[in-house]
C-alpha cells in the first residue's frame, strides 16, 4: 500500500528534462497525503503536461462516479470497473523521492521512509479520471501498488509500482498495449532503502524536512 510519499524538489533533474520545469511554485512536500493536491504528469490531447490533481476522491456522490481509491492493484487495474477506463486512456506519473510505512510490532506501530539508495526521484504508475461538475477538484489520480519485494514485507505486503525513467514516455502514450504496460508496472525495482523516522509523520499537519530524518541509533535496511 502506499499511503503517503514526499516530494521535496531534491534531485529533481531526470523528471524536469524529460517533462520540463512545472507552472507556477514548487513547494517541497515531506508529508503528502490522501485527499490533498500533488503534482502528477498525464497526457492530455497529445501533450505530456504537469498537472495537479487530488490523491484519490473518498468522498462520493450517490451514483458513487466520482469515487476513487487512493491505491489501486496492478495485478487487477485493468479489468476492475473503477479503474479500467483509466487504465487505458488515462494513466499517469506521479513524481516521488520516497514514500512512508508502518511497521507493526506487537501493537505500536513504527514509520519508516523508503528511498532510492542513491536518494533520486522516481516516479509511482497512476491512472487518473476526470470527476463530475459538483465536485470540489476536477481530477483525481490513484496510485499503482504490486507485491512488495521480500525483503520489504516486514513493513508491507503491498508496494507502489515504480516505472523506469526509460518507460515514462511509453507508460504515458495512449497507444502502449496492455501487456506491454503490465510488464512495465513488474520490471525490477530500483535499489531502495528504509529508515525508521518520526512519528511526527502520523500527522499530516507535519510537512517539514525533519520528517525524513533517521530516528537517533536507527540502522537503514537494503533491499
Amino acid at each position: 500500500m502506499c499511503g503517503r510519499y514526499s516530494l521535496t524538489n531534491r534531485r529533481r533533474e531526470a523528471l524536469n528534462r524529460k517533462f520540463g520545469v512545472p507552472p507556477g511554485p514548487t513547494t517541497p512536500r515531506y508529508n503528502c497525503a490522501p485527499g490533498q493536491i500533488h503534482e502528477v504528469v498525464s497526457q492530455e490531447g497529445g501533450e505530456t503536461v504537469w498537472t495537479r490533481m487530488q490523491w484519490g476522491n473518498q468522498i462520493s456522490s450517490s451514483s458513487r462516479a466520482d469515487f476513487l481509491p487512493i491505491n489501486a492493484r496492478s495485478e487487477t487495474v485493468a479489468s476492475k470497473p473503477t479503474f479500467c477506463d483509466s487504465f487505458r486512456e488515462k494513466r499517469c506519473l506521479i513524481p516521488a523521492d520516497g514514500w512512508f510505512e508502518w511497521q507493526l510490532i506487537e501493537t505500536q506501530r513504527y514509520p519508516h521512509f523508503v528511498r532510492r539508495k542513491d536518494h533520486s526521484t522516481f516516479a509511482f504508475a497512476g491512472t487518473w479520471k476526470e470527476l463530475p461538475p459538483e465536485s470540489l477538484h476536477r481530477k483525481a489520480f490513484t496510485i499503482i501498488t504490486r507485491s512488495a519485494p521480500p525483503n520489504l514485507m516486514h513493513l508491507h505486503h503491498r508496494a507502489p509500482a515504480i516505472i523506469p525513467e526509460s518507460d515514462w514516455e511509453k507508460w504515458l502514450a495512449g497507444k502502449s498495449g496492455e501487456e506491454e504496460l503490465i510488464e512495465m508496472m513488474s520490471c525490477d525495482q530500483p535499489e531502495l532503502e528504509a529508515i525508521q523516522v518520526s512519528s511526527k509523520v502520523n500527522s499530516t499537519r507535519n510537512d517539514g524536512p525533519e520528517l525524513l530524518e533517521p530516528e537517533s541509533g536507527k540502522q537503514s535496511l537494503l533491499f
